[in-house]
């Protein structure tokens, strides 16, 4: 488990539900107990069909012998018309059914509130995961972030909530059904009760631990089948290349068979109660009619044989789902633990970060931005460490970035430079130290100027849809701005293979970007950038990996932007830094050096020397 897992390896079933409960609103709560309660009023008509059909085969014995009046409760009771006796399994037959439509009803009613609920659940965790710092994010692999927001909330929600409605309604019946029991004959009820609670207690013991183990298992392989298949296809070339496919390929078959291993225990496990209650009632009924028969009380006590049969028949069906219920909350509440662990860290979050959401942005005191001009970025005195690192990769770094200039981050990797843009960004808070975009200091990422800021990565991430959508980013397809589409795809030198398209700005493309080349890509990121109409955009080494061509193409973009739009580029090519205003040299986590290129490359030797195997680096990709 990756690193975002804590210690902790599993959790009770019964601190498992209390935190789901927790984790509703009150309304939810208050809606959730009403319509259990509900579906357990069933139970009443259940008892009230049980003991009619007890009556029901007492009238019947007494009619066939009118010798032996009918005692039901010490009270004797006279001999019933054969009319009656109809109207009577009529009234029977109506109670039972409309038992079935109520519980019916309300099942459903239950099952798709949980799913609602279920669903906010699964969509606040994805909030927390998606709008959070990028620190954040990075303590999950990308199988726990995928279990987190697709499977733990539906075992916390939909399994435990599920389970607690199951032990609610049926445990009452099962209560109901008892009392009336030990109402009719104290002595066979004593005897049920005992009969049971040691079928049940052995049962439980011996699967229980069984269970836990699987839950835990099931889990765990859920998480890693994600991660190993992620890996497989992020790699696919080099693993191709290397002929390493019957590593990744033998790994997932591992993964998966422990996996099917614990889901199939978890499924044996969970259906061996159904064949014991089964069996051990069948023995019971048995038992209880033999011992009627040998004391000659078989027909004289019909009336207590029809209530503990019928009675038995309603107590196995209240058993299976209660211990089937009981089974699966044990594996229910151990992958149920991660969507427990995040919701109760959002609650914590919420509570220390309420005074903050009602304070307005900061905002630096005679610092206007210009109308039309590129917005200023200021750093002062920033530091910051990563969680759980003791070391600072960044120390009081202080720099001052004019409206409309473009300037360049250089220097060896680990320095320090993405981390840089990250706080720059706002996806990443610092340890110490202030970031000011235009008039604005950044206090979290919800005071990030919105579509003021763009940024363009090494490798611009592809969504599933037609280029149009991926323009527009995030913008439903109803709502895009088809001329501001075409107006981006222009600036960053696209329109002519765009137009060459069957369906232009409407062709689709594959979430991995297949049908297209590393530089278009990277120019869709760019017009993905520049469809936002920003003020500032950052790109992080965006034409490191480019040849000669896609590399003017985005180059000419930049400079066509003027002085309107910001740029902060990490650049790794000469043809790149030498144009830019200001360079900033990051070493260490600092910057050693900043100004112009042509001075920094005469006075500082560490520039030089990375200038010359920059230069080295373009002669040999434009050989």
């Amino acid at each position: 488990m990756a690193s975002g897992a804590t210690p902790e390896k599993g959790q009770r079933v019964l601190p498992a539900i209390r935190k789901s409960l927790a984790a509703m609103s009150r309304r939810q709560r208050v809606i959730y107990f009403i319509l259990v309660a509900v579906k357990a009023f069933s139970g009443f008509l259940d008892v009230a069909g049980i003991v009619l059909i007890g009556l029901l085969a007492g009238l019947a014995a007494n009619n066939l012998d009118p010798s032996k009046p009918l005692v039901i409760l010490g009270i004797p009771l006279p001999a019933v018309s054969q009319e009656a006796l109809i109207s009577l399994v009529l009234v029977v037959l109506a109670l039972f059914v409309f038992k079935a439509v109520v519980a019916i009803i309300f099942g459903k009613a239950i099952t798709v509130f949980v799913a609602r609920v279920e669903s906010q659940k699964a969509a606040t965790i994805a909030n927390h995961l998606f709008s959070g710092s990028l620190s954040n994010l990075q303590r999950f692999s990308k199988g726990e972030v995928v279990w987190a927001v697709m499977g733990s909330t539906g075992f916390a929600f939909g399994g435990l909530l599920g389970s607690l409605s199951i032990f609610l309604s049926e445990g009452l019946l099962l209560i109901l059904v008892v009392a009336t029991f030990f109402l009719v004959d104290p002595m066979a009820t004593l005897f049920v009760i005992l009969y049971f609670a040691i079928i049940i207690g052995v049962l439980q013991i011996a699967i229980s631990r069984a269970l836990k183990k699987a839950g835990i298992g099931a889990a765990e392989g859920n998480m890693e089948s994600v991660v190993v298949v992620d890996d497989t296809v992020g790699a696919y070339r080099e693993i191709t290349v290397l002929n390493r496919q019957s590593f990744f390929v033998e790994k997932f078959y591992a993964v998966r068979f422990r996996l099917a291993a614990s889901m199939g225990m978890m499924n044996f496990l969970g259906g061996m109660p159904r064949y014991v209650v089964e069996t051990a009632l069948m023995l019971g009924v048995v038992m209880f009619v033999g011992v009627q028969f040998v004391t000659g009380q078989l027909a004289s006590g019909l009336v207590i044989v029809g209530v503990f049969l019928t009675g038995g028949v309603r107590i196995m069906a209240s058993l299976l789902p209660l211990q089937t219920s009981a089974a699966n909350a044990k594996t229910q509440a151990e992958q149920s633990l991660l969507a427990h662990q995040l919701l109760q860290e959002i609650e914590e979050t919420s509570e220390k970060s309420v005074d903050a959401e009602v304070t307005p942005p900061t905002t630096s005191r005679g610092s206007s931005q210009p109308a039309g001009s590129g917005l200023s970025v200021t750093l002062r005195k920033l530091d910051f460490r990563y969680p759980g690192s003791t070391t600072l990769a960044l120390k009081k770094i202080s720099l001052s970035i004019d409206s409309g200039q473009h300037v360049a981050f250089i220097g060896p990797s680990g320095a320090g430079k993405t981390t840089l843009v990250d706080l720059i960004l706002g996806l990443l808070e610092p340890t110490a130290g202030t970031v000011q975009i235009g008039s604005q200091v950044l206090s979290g990422r919800k005071t990030l100027p919105d579509n003021l800021v763009a940024y363009v990565p090494q490798s611009p991430g592809m969504v599933s849809g037609t280029i149009a959508e991926n323009v527009a980013l995030g913008t439903p397809a109803d709502e895009i701005d088809i001329e501001r589409v075409a107006e981006a795809l222009r600036s960053a030198h696209l329109t002519e293979f765009v137009n060459s398209l069957p369906e232009g700005i409407f062709t689709s493309v594959g979430s991995q970007g297949n049908s297209l080349s590393g530089g278009q890509i990277q120019r869709l990121g760019l017009a993905r950038a520049l469809y936002v109409k920003p003020k500032l955009i950052i790109l992080d080494e965006a034409t490191s990996a480019l040849d000669a061509s896609s590399e003017a193409f985005i180059s000419q973009s930049l400079k066509e932007l003027g002085k309107d739009v910001t740029v902060i580029v990490i650049a790794h090519r000469l043809s790149t830094v030498q144009h830019s205003d200001v360079v900033f040299v990051v070493d260490g986590g600092e910057i050693v050096a900043s100004g112009s290129f042509s001075h920094l490359r005469k006075t500082v030797p560490m520039v030089a020397e990375y200038v010359r195997l920059m230069s080295f680096g373009d002669e040999k990709r434009n050989d």
